[in-house]
């Protein structure tokens, strides 16, 4: 079976599915089309959304580094792949689900554009009316752009670099650019990837951002408490050198100290010896003295 006929497959049982539920159309079919490929996609967009979650959170890190390591370029990408590994993202793991869909997009449009509607009355979507000729109103020209600036602001919030301005706005008006040459059901089915993709990062935005909030304060704690380390081992060595300074004063002063008081006592001796002296040598004379 070729792509072409189980695009068609697909689009007819999902038709007939609206059809029981008394709202025909093929417009929804292909909607809904969009919704399964997306959450067949949905564990390869996990990680993409996290993985632009994570680069939101710490742009401002990203943004200090490369002010601070301009003129080393080589340091700079080492401390970005540091950064990137603290946090255990993988900057490319972004791209996978881009290059699978495009694929899969390349795909339906050739099923849909060669696909031959069994009820071509329901071919049709509101002002539109046939699926497969162009918005000449621009509506979905507009749809398909404000779609994907929103989901791209979601993304990324309010950009404080030029590319990240540039990239929030180039996107989008590059997308509606390609909606205005693109067939109606295309529109439809990027309408219909995108509202979905702007629902699961409203999802996964909380508790993401919660979790690179605590790795935040894990780091900050693990930085403390190595400064604290490091800190203690400087006062240790600081102290035993003190020490071993004091021990060595001590040997060289103490004796010093304990030998002019040696002398100083010695000297006071020999002083006394010799007054003693002096008075031993008077004493006779005084005797004679008085017995004249």
């Amino acid at each position: 079976m070729s792509l072409e006929v189980f695009v068609a497959n697909c689009l007819e049982a999902i038709f007939n599915l609206t059809q029981t539920l008394g709202f025909p159309s093929y417009a929804i079919a292909i909607f809904v089309i969009a919704v399964i490929i997306r959450m067949i996609l949905l564990p390869l967009n996990i990680n993409q959304l996290r993985s632009s979650v994570a680069m939101q959170q710490i742009q401002p890190q990203v943004q200090e580094l490369q002010e601070r390591y301009a003129a080393n370029p080589e340091l700079m990408n080492q401390k970005l792949m540091q950064l990137y590994q603290d946090y255990n993202i993988n900057p490319l793991s972004g791209c996978l689900p881009m290059l699978i869909q495009f694929p899969i997009m390349i795909g339906l449009y050739n099923g849909l554009r060669q696909f031959i509607p069994l009820h071509q009355e329901f071919y049709k979507f509101l002002w539109i009316p046939d699926l497969g000729q162009t918005d000449t109103t621009y509506i979905m020209v507009i749809l398909v752009a404000g779609s994907t600036f929103l989901q791209s602001y979601i993304i990324t919030g309010k950009p404080t670099q030029p590319m990240q301005k540039y990239m929030l706005f180039a996107m989008p008006l590059m997308m509606g650019w390609m909606a205005a040459s693109f067939p109606a059901f295309l529109c439809i089915y990027w309408l219909g990837v995108t509202i979905v993709g702007i629902l699961q990062q409203l999802i996964i935005n909380k508790p993401m951002r919660a979790k690179m909030q605590q790795r935040a304060e894990e780091l900050e704690e693990e930085k403390r408490r190595k400064n604290e380390e490091r800190a203690n081992g400087k006062s240790r060595v600081s102290r035993n050198h003190n020490r071993k300074a004091n021990k060595a004063e001590n040997s060289s002063g103490e004796p010093a100290v304990s030998l002019q008081k040696n002398n100083k006592d010695d000297k006071a001796n020999a002083e006394k010896a010799e007054n003693d002296d002096e008075n031993t040598a008077e004493t006779p004379k005084k005797r004679r003295r008085r017995r004249r």
